[in-house]
């Protein structure tokens, strides 16, 4: 095909040019804090202010103590390719800044309107300059105090085709206040302050303590558990912090790997700390770390990604074998961690397990309350086929490993997880409760405050609302705290607490349901059901299977996981012999 019949060859507009680059560094709010707070450290910072509203969309303002920018240089600034970082080709295998491309501010005045004022410590008073569709429209002085204050407003306004692609003002929020965590473990020394909609998810000291800055974000208890990491060998440093075998989480959120001061995501690194831990945690349960890893300049590029988010090592292994054998130092040399009872939060009006027995009798008990069975409805929704169709005649024979229920089918032996299967019951329950006007709650005695850390009190306000249809309702509690009323039936029972934290944990890394509603509802009811580890008597076990048997998918958990195994009697019998 020639050139004319595409037709002809022409040099884009420079507005249309301006905004094919800025996609590739602002691809989202969170991608205009990054820069922005690359900028503020470059400038030598020792306070930064962050807020946003609407996730970022509405507005992003952040301001720094730093040098500030020379009022003759400030519409250079906003140039393409503009930076006073590196001045020669050389000078990017030395990089020694988070921003170096100049292309941060361009790109984000190429995506929305900002206002910026600046003052230098030289200059008796700032400037201020407002741009608009990457020019600058209007310029003053103004007084300000030393250093930088850049707002940006109404991102993506003049693209809305971008603007559909994003997740809702609760997710983008929660990845804000992620990323400005990160920042605060990276930089102790800088006092960060972060407002999301106008409530405050961040703030830390700037004292230089990585474990102040660790306990602001993570809560004073995780913050005491950590474990200090202090290794080097020839190929890297390895300093910071990481949990004891007794401190994990649901999902990978809580892992952090700076490379010479900037935050990267790398899945050597991951998989070298995961080793690390390799037999001390429970399965499906991740470390917990935060580790500054110090490297030559030439052992490391970091021009790699074009949000800055990833880095390439010369020599991968060897990076990964010292954050490997640094973490598996501290672990060595930890202290034996104590058994210690879980309490329970609040008081739920529920009644306890083996209520007649003294508490010194009763021993250690499964952290979960007895299994709460009742029957589903007998009306199914619409379009739903005949279970028999779908789950077989099951007849309970016992329980194998206190985990699965033994059953014989009509064609030879079924093992049904009972934790899968019992999620799968109690997810149908909450789904259907909205439509029926039933809701099992537990409300609670006392209603207590429970601290989050930022990413998880911004989980909880994106799901709020679903999470109060559910049966978990709760209300702002001051900063990075919530005040829970009332919990779903067959949550936390001895430790809600525990139970609505790891909840929310697990909420964030949800992938497999897409809906808010049914994503809080699958979380819930993981949280909710009869664990492994449990036994169940005949009539409990003969319950669930009778309530997996009324559910609209009986043969998968709400996450994908089957509920049950068929071992026919075909292979029954050639293992014996008699075929």
């Amino acid at each position: 095909m020639t050139a004319a019949v595409r037709g002809a060859i022409r040099v884009l507009a420079p507005e249309v040019a301006a905004r094919i680059a800025a996609g590739e560094v602002v691809e989202r709010p969170v991608s205009v804090v990054r820069e922005l707070l690359d900028n503020a450290i470059d400038a030598g910072a020792t306070r930064i202010s962050l807020e946003i509203q609407d996730g970022g969309l509405t507005l992003i303002k952040v301001s720094d103590d730093g040098r500030g920018i020379e009022p003759e240089e400030l519409e250079l600034a906003f140039e393409r390719h503009a930076t006073s970082k590196i001045a020669a080709l050389d000078d990017l295998g030395h990089v020694h800044t988070l921003g170096f491309r100049g292309e941060a501010l361009p790109s984000i005045a190429a995506a929305a309107d900002l206002e910026v004022v600046s003052r230098v410590e030289s200059e008796p008073v700032g400037v201020l300059a407002v741009l608009v569709e990457g020019k600058v429209v209007r310029r003053q002085a103004k007084p300000s105090p030393r250093g930088t204050t850049i707002a940006v407003r109404e991102l993506f306004a003049r693209v809305p085709a971008r603007r559909k692609f994003l997740g809702s003002a609760g997710a983008e929020a929660r990845q804000v206040v992620t990323l400005a965590s990160h920042y605060a473990l990276a930089y102790p020394g800088i006092a960060f302050h972060a407002v999301s909609g106008g409530r405050r998810a961040l703030v830390t000291s700037g004292d230089g303590d990585m474990r102040h800055a660790f306990a602001a974000i993570y809560g004073a208890e995780m913050g005491a558990a950590m474990l200090d990491v202090d290794f080097e060998d020839e190929a890297a440093g390895v300093k910071g912090l990481c949990g004891p075998s007794s401190v994990h989480r649901g999902n990978r959120a809580a892992i952090s790997f700076f490379v010479n001061g900037r935050w990267v995501q790398s899945r050597p690194l991951t998989f070298a700390l995961i080793d690390a831990y390799q037999s001390q945690l429970p399965i499906g349960r991740h470390p917990v770390a935060a580790l500054h890893i110090a490297l030559p300049d030439e052992a490391v590029d970091v021009n790699v990604h074009p949000a800055k988010a990833e880095v390439r090592f010369r020599d991968e292994r060897a990076v990964g074998r010292a954050v490997r054998r640094a973490v598996s130092a501290a672990l060595e040399a930890s202290r034996v961690v104590a058994w210690e009872q879980p309490r329970p939060a609040a008081a739920v009006l529920t009644r306890p397990l083996h209520e007649p027995v003294p508490e010194a009798l009763r021993g250690p008990q499964p952290v979960q309350a007895a299994m709460n069975l009742t029957r589903a409805p007998a009306e199914q929704p619409s379009g739903t086929m005949k279970q028999r169709a779908v789950l077989p005649m099951l007849r309970v024979v016992g329980q194998l490993n206190a985990t699965y229920v033994i059953c014989e089918g009509p064609d030879g032996m079924y093992l049904l997880d009972q934790h899968a299967a019992h999620e799968r019951v109690v997810y149908d329950r909450l789904i259907s409760a909205p439509v029926s006007g039933e809701r099992s709650t537990q409300p609670l005695l006392e209603p207590f405050v429970l601290e989050l850390e930022p990413a998880a009190a911004a989980t909880l306000e994106e799901h709020r609302e679903s999470l109060a249809r559910l049966g978990l309702e709760t209300e702002p509690f001051g900063d990075n705290a919530a005040l829970i009323r009332s919990a779903p039936a067959g949550l936390g029972a001895r430790d809600l607490a525990g139970e609505v934290r790891a909840l929310l944990q697990k909420l964030e890394s949800e992938q497999r349901v897409d809906d808010p509603f049914g994503k809080a509802a699958a979380t819930v009811a993981c949280h909710a059901s009869v664990r492994a580890g449990m036994l169940l008597s005949m009539e409990e076990m003969r319950r669930l299977v009778e309530d997996l048997e009324r559910t609209a998918s009986p043969r998968t958990c709400p996450h994908g996981r089957p509920t049950l195994v068929h071992l026919g009697t075909d292979a029954i019998e050639r293992q014996f012999g008699r075929r």
